[in-house]
């Protein structure tokens, strides 16, 4: 046992506070009657008594100037005279004899950091202080290791220290660099102390905004570590209203606010600008993230939309989608990849060629929707069938529109080395997208307008939020200089060049869905777009290791060995999806029923097929930095005749199977393609490019000078 020569306990209790007087008192009065060596209380400029309230209990009074908790705690430790110190809130208080318990259990396990367990309970007799308690007492997160009651070794915080950067979730972000570093932590089972909430909706408000920020920078500091907390406010708020309808059914709006104002933070937080850009494999995770994230959300749009429609409905909407999806792709002119290129360059931030690129694909995603529903209307079957219904047919346009503008916001943010903006925004889309299906279908509308309309409505979402984060970043479109038409001209000539390469690589995977509607009918096509839809987000991962590649050979951190970094990225992260999709796709395909369920034996054919994609996609970012677009258009080219030329005819002879086969094949002969190619470009000095794409590269694009 550490004891002084008076019998103090060897202990230094840090105790920060902020206007802290409704619990400081009792606070002082727990911890003093332990007789710790000093009591330190480290004032964050308070405008009540805390201080007063400090001094009358005896404690040493330092001040944080305003810093903020984790400044504060720090501050403490440093002052602190003894080499094990406790880190206690002023919202605690330290039952007798607790203090002298957990340092002998903190000193007969070896513990550089042990953790009292926490007793919530609630400072009034109310609603929220009480619901607070209750969701604490019952949740997981007891067994975490944190810092509002804590033993710790002095030497320990000294040479790891808080982050100041942080404001809240201080504590999650510490224990990770602690595990990390080697260091034993725990949280005592049987030493309690208790830990008090305030009981008004302001007080439950900041807990979950608070806590909605923390994890935002924990996540951006550690994504490999933390990325799983961006669904931790989720799971818990299910597992929440789980135990409330068991337990204690009064507690379920705790549960709406609780998630509402966690994920509003965290999206608040992750919206904020960052001054640094992300690696290569953290652009081409985050960019993958942002594809797969929206998976489940994504799943259970098209779930509940099969559930309450029937499939030739499902299939009908399926297919506007799809043309929707492929309207975007026509219209993109090769301005996102051209985007990737000269954007890093561009002497304003790219502001200027933000709002010369947007009002581009816009401009065009209306042209080539109202081209595509005419020839399609002409045509009669499969998607033609939708234009009959006007109201369709507007929807299918703004959702072109919207989600042209949305896909050129993801191109800007690879480009600017912050992928992460767009997992947010696709985040938002996804929820806003099930939200208006699920309110439409509860509200009694079932017609396929309000699916296509769901669509349209996050699309939209997706763009507002974009920019956004643009204003905030202080990178908003100029748009006063870039909706002129030489500024268009001028990005255009570098765009179009790219638009080959992309519309080959692309199209397959929006023309196959209106093939086998055409060609099986609508009820096929259902079970063939949700597998489709399923694999598609796996694609999406070697796609952003492509763009992630480009864009950093075009900018300034080019270096050697990038190629096989993008290769690895991609490969690691592509299996992984692929395992997730193997495991979980048949039961989610079986949840559906019947018609869906027997579709699961194409996802083992799709999946091989994109993990071979992963060398294909590299090597055409490898080709668009050093503008061989002619030589990766011809890879394309074939490829996608490979696929699409017999793919009605397989689809009547094989069905959904051989389509699947048919596409697998073409990505195998793909890679062997690239393969060869990069070797082949990897190991000898660049060569000249192309005189097409090097001329388009070199071109003035017309926004500097606009």
């Amino acid at each position: 046992m550490r004891y002084g020569p008076v019998g103090e306990l060897e202990v230094s209790v840090i105790i920060p506070a902020r206007n802290a007087e409704a619990w400081l008192g009792e606070c002082l009065e727990s911890v003093r009657a332990q007789h710790p060596r000093e009591i330190i209380v480290v004032d964050g400029c308070s405008l009540d008594d805390t201080v007063s309230i400090a001094r009358s209990f005896g404690a040493r009074v330092l001040s944080d100037e305003g810093r903020g908790l984790p400044a504060a705690r720090m501050l403490g430790v440093q002052n602190a005279g003894c080499e094990v110190v406790a880190l206690i809130d002023a919202d605690v208080v330290l039952p007798p004899g607790t203090l002298s318990r957990l340092l002998r259990e903190f000193d007969d396990g070896g513990y550089d950091g042990l953790q009292f367990g926490l007793a919530s309970e609630s400072d009034g007799p109310g609603y929220w202080g009480a619901a607070l308690a209750w969701h604490h007492n019952h949740s997981r997160v007891r067994s975490w290791f944190g810092v509002s009651a804590t033993l710790m070794r002095r030497d320990v915080l000294l040479s790891v220290g808080f982050d100041d950067n942080f404001r809240s979730g201080e504590d999650i972000e510490l224990r990770i660099r602690l595990e990390n570093g080697g260091y034993k932590l725990g949280v005592s089972p049987t030493t309690v102390v208790r830990h008090r909430f305030a009981d008004t909706f302001d007080c439950a408000r900041d807990q979950w905004l608070q806590d909605g920020a923390g994890m935002a920078r924990t996540i951006r500091k550690h994504p490999g570590r933390a990325g799983w907390l961006a669904v931790l406010p989720l799971l818990a708020s299910v597992r929440g209203v789980g135990l409330s309808l068991v337990h204690a059914p009064r507690f379920l709006p705790y549960w709406a606010g609780f998630l509402l104002y966690n994920y509003r933070a965290m999206f608040g937080e992750i919206l904020r600008p960052q001054a640094r850009p992300l690696s290569v494999g953290g652009n081409a995770a985050w960019l993958a993230a942002a594809r797969i994230a929206p998976m489940v959300t994504g799943f259970l749009f098209w779930a509940l939309a099969a559930l309450l429609l029937p499939p030739e409905q499902i299939g009908l909407g399926s297919a506007v989608v799809a043309a929707a999806l492929l309207t975007v792709q026509l219209g993109m002119l090769g301005v996102g990849p051209a985007t990737l290129t000269l954007l890093p360059s561009e002497p304003d931030g790219g502001r200027r060629l933000t709002a010369t690129s947007l009002l581009t694909v816009g401009v065009s995603a209306l042209l080539v929707g109202g081209v595509l529903a005419a020839v399609t209307y002409s045509m009669g079957s499969g998607v033609g069938e939708a234009w009959r219904n006007p109201v369709v047919t507007i929807i299918f346009l703004a959702t072109a529109l919207f989600a042209s503008a949305a896909y050129q916001l993801d191109h800007i943010g690879v480009a600017q080395e912050r992928a992460d903006r767009a997992l947010v925004r696709s985040l938002l889309q996804s929820l806003v997208q099930l939200g208006v299906l699920g309110l439409a279908f509860a509200a009694g509308i079932r017609d396929l307008s309000i699916v296509v309309g769901a669509v349209a409505a996050g699309a939209l979402v997706s763009v507002l939020a974009g920019l956004r984060q643009l204003r905030r970043a202080r990178l908003e479109p100029d748009w006063r200089h870039g909706l002129r038409p030489r500024s268009a001209v001028g990005l255009l000539r570098p765009g179009l060049p790219n638009h080959a390469l992309m519309m080959a690589d692309r199209a397959p995977g929006y023309l196959l869905p209106l093939i086998v509607a055409a060609t099986l009918g609508p009820a096929t096509t259902a079970a063939w777009y949700i597998v489709w839809m399923m694999a598609s987000a796996v694609f999406f991962v070697p796609q952003s290791a492509g763009f992630s590649l480009q864009t950093a050979l075009a900018g300034t951190r080019s270096r050697p060995g990038l190629v096989s970094s993008a290769i690895r990225a991609s490969l690691l992260l592509t299996l992984a999806a692929g395992l997730i999709l193997l495991l979980l796709g048949p039961y989610l395909l079986q949840f559906l029923g019947p018609h869906y369920a027997s579709a699961w034996v194409l996802l083992p054919v799709l999946v091989p097929a994109l993990l071979l994609s992963c060398v294909t996609q590299v090597y055409y970012g490898l080709c668009r930095a050093r503008g061989r677009l002619v030589e990766s258009t011809f890879v394309a080219v074939l490829t996608a005749a490979l696929v699409v030329i017999p793919a009605a005819a397989v689809a009547q002879q094989f069905g959904l199977t051989g389509v699947s086969v048919l596409w697998s094949a073409a990505q195998a002969a793909a890679a062997l393609i690239a393969v060869w190619r990069l070797i082949t470009l990897t190991r000898v000095k660049p060569a000249a490019p192309d005189p097409v794409s090097s001329a388009a590269f070199n071109e003035p694009t017309g926004i500097e000078k606009s």
